[in-house]
């Protein structure tokens, strides 16, 4: 007997090949049979415990997010409800330098800062008892890991401007290589962030050649992706050559309006790489903003030395200027200081600008921008987060629609209630996967539907080697989705973005439908995914 069968579906296998309608068993966490519906005969819904009837509707596999930041909102909320509800199954965490492991020494203390405002408690210090303490909520979606540098670095050497002294590389070396051991599938570095920004290309190629003998990629948020990007591009694509890694670019984009033109040059640079037999991928969002932290935009030396020395810097008068014309410079958004909106003020005296511009935010206190920028820094403790408005669409569908190209959120989950509702974040992390096909193949026909379907599902999974998923397929796991195809779209905008996707009607993860005719099933399918001799499993 089958524990579910779906259909009269019309199935979307992942391959970009044309789709059929048929049927579709499942037992266990597995697909066991694919049935044309043009076979005479197949097993009756009556004779399993449990049959959808998925007439008029498209069955697709379930949604990669190759670049997500979900690591320590799922353990606040493991039913991953902006995630889910727009088709994501699998979800690579432990992006742009920063992973919840290794858990010690001044990276310890930043996180217990951050979970104590998802009321929660660190649990764990490393990969092992992380993925650990993952298995133990079950997550909705499955989930992989790169371990990041930034993190490493902070918990071995803290948050200074400073060379790593032999002793402190070796036991960075160490930590990588149990992040590896337990599982995570490479290492990522955040190289606009601190303490990734004091790096040097010998420390993190070193770092890299550690992870690289399990096996491991290099995933990168470069140090520049303004006006520094093609040196920033070309310094990736060195650490990609000196470790023979397989490299995962990290949100491919060219901010500022004068930086416009050079995705292009970045994309003809790794081209050129890989003609010299480089192996390199890249990821992007379908939106125009970016989303990040407000202190990004802060200069170097302000951020030497941690949070605590930062804001000192901050409230010093004799610096507040400086600061503010240097931040004024940094910032590419396409209109100033009115480009950067507020998405999560991550303070109680500011929590009512959110959803508004600095420049817009600033008129409203009958204060100048820069002054706000500073006061709004201090009081978040450098946690504020913003939306900056730096890109433009002609490079975004270059990068996205580029054979090379992956679709990603770049963002965590969240959810319209409770802890996670806190903040008016970027779209994109409840409609990304919306908009890509509403975008792609509805609006603009840039895409098939099959051609679309293999890009977030197959292609990814060929990527990073994530075995048997991202197909409808026998013998292959069954996380699956349900789509009435006409009203699929996204939802979410900035005005508000605690929006569901509109169509999905089923999603089924590891066999386990999760979320059904629009309620959750209370049934959680997720798996961590480890890194293991032949892939990802």
């Amino acid at each position: 007997m089958f524990d579910l069968i779906i259909y009269n579906a019309k199935i979307v296998d992942g391959r970009g090949v044309s789709p059929f309608v048929g049927h579709v068993a499942i037992k266990d966490d597995e697909i066991v049979e694919i049935i044309p519906a043009s076979t005479p005969e197949f097993p009756l819904p009556s004779s399993t415990r449990k049959a959808i009837d998925a007439t008029g509707l498209i069955m697709t596999p379930g949604f990669i997010d190759v670049h997500g930041h979900s690591d320590l909102n799922i353990l606040a909320c493991p039913e991953m409800e902006s995630k889910l509800r727009q088709g994501i199954t699998t979800e690579i965490i432990g992006n742009c330098g920063e992973s919840a492991f290794p858990l010690f020494g001044a990276f310890r203390q930043s996180t217990r800062e951050e979970l104590r405002r998802l009321d929660l408690e660190p649990r764990w210090n490393s990969a092992e008892q992380y993925f650990t303490c993952l298995e133990a909520i079950k997550p909705a979606c499955n989930i992989a890991s790169c371990v990041g540098h930034g993190s490493v670095r902070a918990a071995v050497m803290g948050y200074g401007d400073n060379e790593p002294t032999n002793a402190e590389l070796g036991q960075m070396k160490r930590e990588i290589a149990l992040a590896l051991q337990a599982g995570a599938i490479g290492m990522s570095t955040g190289l606009i962030y601190p303490p990734g920004i004091f790096s040097t290309v010998d420390e993190i190629a070193q770092l890299q050649c550690t992870a690289r003998e399990y096996g491991g990629i290099y995933s990168s948020h470069i140090r520049s992706e303004g006006d520094l990007l093609l040196q920033a591009a070309n310094e990736f694509i060195e650490i990609i050559g000196k470790t023979g890694s397989q490299g995962q670019f990290s949100h491919l984009k060219a901010s500022g309006r004068r930086n416009w033109g050079k995705v292009q040059l970045v994309i003809d640079t790794i081209e050129e790489a890989i003609t010299r037999g480089a192996n390199i991928w890249w990821d992007k969002y379908p939106y125009i903003a970016s989303s990040t932290s407000l202190a990004s935009l802060l200069p170097k030396w302000v951020l030497a030395g941690g949070r605590d020395a930062a804001i000192e810097r901050l409230r010093d008068k004799s610096t507040q200027l400086e600061i503010i014309a240097e931040a004024e410079r940094a910032n590419e958004g396409c209109d100033g200081w009115e480009s950067v909106l507020v998405v999560d003020a991550a303070c109680d005296e500011y929590t009512e600008l959110q959803g508004f511009s600095i420049g817009e935010a600033a008129r409203r206190k009958k204060v100048e921008a820069g002054e706000l920028f500073l006061s709004l820094l201090v009081a978040s403790e450098l946690r504020a987060a913003i939306c900056n408005f730096t890109m433009n669409w002609q490079e975004t569908d270059l990068a996205i629609l580029h054979a090379r190209g992956m679709v990603c959120t770049d963002a965590a989950c969240r959810a319209p209630k409770g802890v996670l509702s806190h903040d008016s974040p970027h779209p994109r992390a409840y409609g990304t996967f919306g908009a890509f096909f509403r975008r792609y193949v509805k609006e603009k026909r840039l895409l098939s539907l099959e051609e679309a379907v293999r890009k977030v599902t197959s292609f990814p999974c060929e990527v990073f080697g994530i075995k048997k998923r991202g197909r409808i397929q026998k013998g292959y796991f069954a996380d699956l989705l349900l789509i009435e195809w006409d009203s699929f779209r996204d939802a979410s905008d900035f005005s508000a973005p605690h929006r569901f996707c509109e169509g999905l009607r089923t999603v089924v993860v590891n066999g386990k439908i999760t979320f059904h005719d629009g309620a959750y099933t209370g049934l959680r399918g997720g798996r961590v995914l480890r890194r293991c001799k032949d892939g990802i499993a």
